[in-house]
């Protein structure tokens, strides 16, 4: 247990440590802040190198043989971890991800470093790995351990070198196939690759130590440092980076670059067509161009796009956004240039065009549509008073003295001119309706007088379908605010409409309830129900129930639309309960005052 503890504290020491302490702060910000391809074998080479400079410290700083040698062996599957690991990275990241990559990589990270591992640790009882003459001595001032080294030793690192080539060879591949832009990254790769080699060899070969230590740790741990330099100044191996760049030169959305005095930085490939040749050079003043320079002008004094940005421009229609590039070294500052993007939006812009047009088109069909129902409504409604008038003198001084045939004849005159005076009155409603222009006169109502009119009004026509009304009336009054002539016309609605479902002989039956905050009015017929599923026929205008029953029986179509639109104005609602067979209930609620 004394070897876990250090004995001696000086400068090689504390480098060492300091080497270790700033490269596991860099290890951790790698892994919290960065993502790129062969992360994890990246990460796995940053814990082998740690270990390995843990153990090189902890050698450092013992004073004894035993401790020296014990510390040596417990470095060994760092060693191995941190080559194999970084074979790894490279080999995912140059080469690809392939079906080999799981095995290669469980292989190279557990396998290798775990028996080279065991071998280390139990050199005591072989002494393959170093032998029994190893031994302390004087280099470079201070006592270090001098290792004599067995078949093994020249095995693991035939291993460890057998990656080492491997990762050059890597680089090199890589460096081979890269686009011209990454090619100085994978050169630096390669450079900084052979570094730890070329000192590993130095120290086998010629003896070379640092503080009477081999320096392939310290030179690893300059490989990764150097590494995170690339990735912190380049980005090339950040996954977000990289598709960052990628969507910038493959969109089809022009992109311009500018600072804050206007002038052109930078460009994508759609950018450098929509400028074409004379504009597209980098210090171009697109303040001066006759398309965007208003724009620019005002993203340069004011730091945002105008009110009203899109534009025309070759024949295309664009809609600009804007991005801040804030200063690296001021973010809070003024923003040291800017991104445009122009968003093409021509199609969207014709649709929007063609629906306009549509809706116009739509708008003025509707004006005249409402125009001619106003004008064949006032036109016909006027003789069609006279008619009815006449034919109800007819009717009531001359009846009896008619012929029998003629007095039927005057008799269904008088009923259709009546039910077309209900037209044309629906047609001047839903007119009246569309254009805003229904008036209704809002005052305090009591229910129960209003309904029993409404009974006495329609009795006639009630008695046409051989249709009795029965009326369920509280006692006390039922109060409300609204338009008393609308309100008689719903219950006329109503009415009509169970009246000409209903069976000869049937009932109609009126009820009226009321609770605290709301008032309904139901009316019942017993005719023949309707379909489920059936409330925009029912509620719409210019529709029916499609089925014999209701063509027999005859309406326009208008009286439940108008219905429903005058007790929306009172704020209330109209729904309708039915079974097939048995009749339909429609039940009114309105706010109670």
């Amino acid at each position: 247990m004394t070897c876990l503890a250090p004995h001696i504290f000086d400068l090689p020491v504390i480098a060492t440590l300091v080497v270790f302490g700033a490269s596991a702060i860099f290890a951790v910000w790698v892994r919290l802040n960065h993502q790129f391809a062969g992360k994890r074998a990246f990460m796995a080479a940053e814990l082998g190198m740690l270990w390995w400079l843990l153990t090189a410290a902890m050698e450092l700083s013992s004073d004894s043989l035993g401790c020296k040698i014990f510390w040596s062996q417990a470095a060994w599957p760092g060693i191995v971890l941190m080559p194999s690991a970084w074979t790894m990275f490279l080999f995912h990241y140059a080469i690809g991800h392939d079906a080999t990559l799981p095995r290669l990589r469980a292989f190279s990270l557990w396998v290798g470093p775990g028996l080279i591992g065991l071998v280390a640790l139990s050199n005591d009882f072989h002494h393959l790995l170093y032998t029994e003459n190893t031994r302390l001595a004087q280099v470079n001032g201070r006592i270090s351990g001098v290792y004599d080294h067995g078949p093994l030793f020249y095995i693991a690192v035939s291993y460890v070198y057998a990656f080492m080539l491997a990762s050059v060879g890597i680089a090199l591949t890589a460096m081979r196939r890269a686009m011209p832009a990454l090619r100085p990254f994978f050169v630096m790769t390669l450079l900084i690759t052979l570094v730890p080699i070329v000192a590993n060899l130095a120290y086998i070969l010629g003896g070379v130590t640092l503080f009477g230590f081999d320096p392939t740790p310290f030179m690893f741990s300059f490989v990764l440092i150097a590494f995170g330099w690339l990735v912190v100044n380049n980005q090339m191996m950040d996954i977000t980076t990289i598709a960052r760049d990628l969507l910038f030169r493959s969109t089809d959305s022009p992109i311009l670059i500018f600072d804050d005095a206007g002038t052109l930085s930078g460009m994508n490939r759609s950018g450098r067509i929509l400028l074409q040749r004379k504009h597209r050079k980098i210090g171009t003043d697109l303040r001066l161009l006759p398309k965007i320079g208003p724009l620019i002008s005002h993203v340069v004094l004011s730091g945002r796009l105008p009110g009203n940005p899109v534009i025309t421009w070759d024949g295309h229609t664009y809609d600009p956004r804007l991005t801040p590039l804030p200063s690296p070294i001021n973010p809070d500052g003024p923003a040291v240039g800017w991104t445009l993007v122009f968003i093409d939006i021509s199609q969207q812009k014709a649709q929007a065009d063609l629906m306009a047009q549509a809706a116009a088109e739509a708008e003025a069909a509707s004006h005249a549509k409402s125009d001619f129902l106003a004008t064949v409504s006032h036109e016909l409604r006027t003789p069609l008073t006279s008619i009815q008038g006449a034919l109800d003198i007819v009717q009531m001084t001359a009846e009896d003295k008619l012929p029998e045939q003629t007095a039927q004849l005057i008799s269904i005159a008088a009923n259709n001119t009546r039910r077309l005076k209900i037209l044309i009155d629906d047609l001047l409603d839903l007119q009246k309706m569309e254009q805003g222009l229904m008036e209704f006169q809002m005052e305090p109502l009591d229910l129960v007088p209003l309904i029993q009119e409404a009974i006495t009004a329609n009795q006639g026509y009630l008695d046409g379908y051989g249709v009795a009304a029965r009326a369920e009336l509280p006692k006390g009054p039922c109060r409300i605010t609204g338009d008393q002539k609308r309100l008689m016309q719903v219950m006329a609605n109503l009415m009509s409409n169970a009246a000409k479902f209903s069976d000869n002989g049937k009932t109609v039956d009126i009820a009226l309830r009321q609770d605290q905050d709301h008032v309904a009015i139901m009316v019942k017929d017993h005719g023949i129900g309707i379909p489920p599923g059936s409330e925009e026929k029912v509620f719409g205008r210019f529709s029916q129930v499609d089925s014999a029953a209701t063509r027999a029986r005859g309406g326009s179509g208008l009286g439940l639309n108008i219905t429903q639109e005058i007790l929306e104005a009172h704020k209330g609602t109209i729904r309708y309960e039915s079974t097939l067979g048995q009749g339909t209930t429609f039940i009114v609620s309105l706010p109670a005052a």
